[in-house]
């Protein structure tokens, strides 16, 4: 099946399920294609036994632009990025991104903010952070049309609990490292996302943050507690409309 983004993203890009490959229907340029696979984050699931290391399971298309807008992104050291995650399930377990932490801007001091916009499926951000023993999660739930904020010093990844490829782009400074080490070290998130055969989405602890007191927050793009200036508009086009209004990115 193929599935178009051109209408959320105003790329005119699409996914073919069946092939596993990202179409371009106009002429772009794609800096860097990755994909993860189960090898790469094996212990981060509740349970990975039965499955091959080579399953993929999602899909970064890094550095995407028009050629006639390479400069614009440049000079403003952003870039904008496609990530797609499969609507498969692990043992019951929702297909989930490894999540990351950025790293630390030189202006704010604290870590680069993110900005994403879902373009296709349905999901959550799972964020997260620490205050000592206490452990802030945030559930965010999201849909095809959301835009939001991933604000500093937040661990966080994706999740895919919808049917179809859940696909979003973002925008981030070029220079903003992830962090992958806490996750690897607490074989996780906090919270794995499972989903039944009835379709069922809930919510189980991961054992290994058992010496942290877990607070946990529902919200969706409307209710999310921070306030940052984003319009609801197309990424792409609004940053090469009008770069300085993501200044706030750095």
């Amino acid at each position: 099946m193929i599935f178009s983004y051109k209408n959320t993203s105003t790329l005119d890009l699409s996914f073919d399920s069946d092939t596993e490959e990202l179409i371009q229907n106009e002429n772009l340029v794609i800096e860097e294609t990755l994909v993860r696979r189960l090898g790469d984050m094996r212990a981060l699931f509740k349970n990975a036994d039965g499955y091959e290391d080579d399953r993929p399971l999602y899909y970064m298309y890094n550095g995407i632009y028009r050629p006639e807008h390479k400069e614009l992104f440049e000079k403003a050291d952003i870039k904008y990025e496609y990530t797609l995650l499969l609507p498969s399930l692990t043992n019951g377990e929702c297909m989930k991104a490894h999540g990351h932490v950025h790293g630390v801007s030189p202006i704010t001091k604290t870590s680069y903010l993110e900005v994403y916009e879902v373009l296709g499926g349905e999901g959550y951000f799972e964020l997260f952070k620490f205050d000592g023993d206490n452990c802030e999660v945030i559930l965010l739930k999201v849909k095809t049309g959301d835009f939001v904020v991933i604000p500093p010093n937040y661990y966080h990844l994706s999740i895919n609990t919808g049917n179809v490829p859940f696909n979003f782009g973002d925008l981030i400074v070029c220079d903003a490292k992830s962090d992958y080490s806490l996750l690897k070290q607490y074989n996780g998130a906090p919270l794995f996302c499972m989903k039944d055969e009835q379709g069922n989405i809930s919510f189980e602890m991961n054992d290994n943050y058992s010496d942290k007191k877990i607070n946990i927050k529902m919200v969706d793009a409307k209710t999310v507690p921070w306030d940052y200036p984003l319009m609801e508009v197309p990424l792409y086009a609004h940053f090469v409309s009008n770069p300085q209004y993501f200044d706030f990115l750095k």
